[in-house]
C-alpha cells in the first residue's frame, strides 16, 4: 500500500531541522534590534548643515585673505618701492610684475591701473636721465619699459618715446620700441578700440626710422606697422606718412627692415606689398637674415646656433605666406601684381633641397607654400 507522505532520506530531515533553527536564531536576533524610527530634524543639521556651514565659513575666510593678498600685491606705492629699493630683491619684484600683468584674469586691476602705470613712467624717465651703464641699471630700464607696454593705458607712452629716444644704451632703445608696438597692439583691441593716434609718437617713429642702427631701424619698422594698422582700423586709412616710410624701408640696407616693412604692407594692402613679400622668399635674403643671429654666450654650440638660425628661418617663411594670402584676398590689388610672388615661390620650393641642409623646413610649412602657390597662380590669371 502506498503512502500519501512522500520518502524522505537523512539529508531531508536534516535541512529541515536547520531550518527551523534558523527561524528560531532569527527571530530572536529580530527581536534585539531596537525599533526603526526616522531620523530627527536636530540629527539632520548635525549631520549635513552644521558641516556646510563649516565648509562655507572656511571658503569665505580663504577668499577674504586671498583677495587682501592680491591687493597687497597690486599696491602701486609698494610695487615701486621695491622696484626703487637698492638690493637684488627689485629684480624679484620687476619679473613678479611682469608675471602679474600677463594675467589679467587673475590681476584684472593691475594692467588698467593708472597710477602705477605713471609712477613706473616717472621711474623710466629718472633712469634714462641717469643713463647709468651698469648691467644691472640697463637690465632694469629693459624690464621696466617691457612692463610699460604690458599695460592697457597710455600712461607710460610719453616714457617709452623718452626712453626710446634718448637711453644710451642700444638694447634698451630696442625694448622701448617694441614696448611701444605691444602697446599701441593691445590699445587697439579694447573694446572699444583705443588706438594711439599721437602726433608725438608719429613724429618719433619717423626720426627713429631713420636712425644709423639697423636694428633700431627694424624694430622701428615693426612698431610703424602696428602704429598704421591701428589708425587704418580707426580711420579707414593709416596715416599716410607711416605708409610712405614704410615704402621707404622697404628698400631699406638692412634684411630683417625690409621683411617687416613688407609684411607690414601687406597688412594695409598696399600695391607695393606684392613685391616686397616676394623677397622673403628668396633664398639668399633668407640667409642674410639668418647670419644675423650670432651666440650671445661662449657656452652656445654650433648645433644650437644652427637650429636658432633655422627656426628664425621658418618664422619668416611663416610670415611670407601668411601676408601671401591676406594680399590675395584683397580684391584692390590688380592680377598682374601676383607675378613676382608667384615667381618667387616657385624659386623657393624649387631650393628646398639646400634650405633643408641648413635646417628643416617643416612639412606643414611646405604644404601650405604649395596650396598658396596654387591659389596665386589663379589669382595672377585673374580667377
Amino acid at each position: 500500500m502506498s503512502s500519501s507522505i512522500p520518502p524522505q532520506n537523512e539529508f531531508s530531515q536534516g535541512a529541515s531541522d536547520a531550518d527551523n533553527r534558523y527561524a528560531r536564531m532569527r527571530t530572536s536576533s529580530d527581536e534585539l534590534l531596537p525599533p526603526v524610527e526616522p531620523p530627527s530634524a536636530g540629527f539632520i543639521i548635525q549631520l549635513f548643515v552644521i558641516p556646510a556651514v563649516i565648509v562655507a565659513a572656511v571658503v569665505g575666510i580663504w577668499f577674504v585673505i586671498e583677495t587682501l593678498a592680491r591687493r597687497g600685491e597690486q599696491d602701486p606705492a609698494k610695487i615701486v618701492a621695491a622696484l626703487r629699493s637698492n638690493n637684488q630683491a627689485r629684480f624679484q619684484q620687476a619679473k613678479e610684475l611682469a608675471d602679474m600683468l600677463r594675467l589679467p584674469q587673475r590681476y584684472p586691476e593691475l594692467k588698467v591701473s593708472h597710477e602705477l602705470s605713471g609712477q613706473i613712467a616717472a621711474y623710466v624717465n629718472e633712469m634714462v636721465e641717469a643713463g647709468r651703464p651698469e648691467d644691472a641699471e640697463v637690465t632694469m630700464r629693459i624690464f621696466l619699459a617691457t612692463a610699460l607696454g604690458e599695460f592697457q593705458v597710455a600712461d607710460g607712452l610719453p616714457a617709452l618715446l623718452n626712453a626710446a629716444l634718448h637711453d644710451p644704451q642700444r638694447d634698451v632703445r630696442r625694448r622701448a620700441i617694441n614696448a611701444i608696438a605691444v602697446l599701441a597692439g593691445s590699445m587697439a583691441a579694447l573694446k572699444p578700440p583705443q588706438p594711439l593716434v599721437d602726433e608725438q609718437l608719429i613724429e618719433a617713429l619717423l626720426t627713429l626710422a631713420d636712425d644709423q642702427d639697423e636694428l633700431v631701424r627694424s624694430e622701428t619698422t615693426f612698431a610703424i606697422g602696428v602704429v598704421a594698422e591701428a589708425s587704418a582700423a580707426q580711420s579707414s586709412e593709416a596715416d599716410p606718412r607711416l605708409v610712405e616710410k614704410l615704402v621707404v624701408l622697404a628698400d631699406d640696407p638692412y634684411t630683417d627692415a625690409r621683411f617687416n616693412a613688407a609684411a607690414a604692407l601687406a597688412r594695409l594692402g598696399h600695391p607695393a606689398a606684392p613685391a616686397a613679400v616676394a623677397e622673403m622668399f628668396d633664398v639668399d635674403s633668407l640667409a642674410a637674415s639668418v647670419a644675423g643671429e650670432k651666440a650671445l654666450t661662449p657656452d652656445v654650440t654650433e648645433e644650437s646656433l644652427a637650429k636658432q638660425r633655422a627656426f628664425k628661418r621658418n618664422m619668416i617663411l611663416s610670415s611670407a605666406l601668411k601676408s601671401t594670402n591676406r594680399l590675395r584676398e584683397t580684391p584692390a590689388l590688380p592680377a598682374e601684381a601676383f607675378a613676382p610672388l608667384e615667381e618667387a615661390m616657385e624659386g623657393f620650393l624649387k631650393s628646398l633641397e639646400k634650405l633643408q641642409k641648413e635646417g628643416p623646413v617643416p612639412d606643414e610649412l611646405i604644404d601650405e607654400a604649395e596650396r598658396t602657390l596654387t591659389r596665386v597662380k589663379a589669382r595672377a590669371a585673374g580667377k
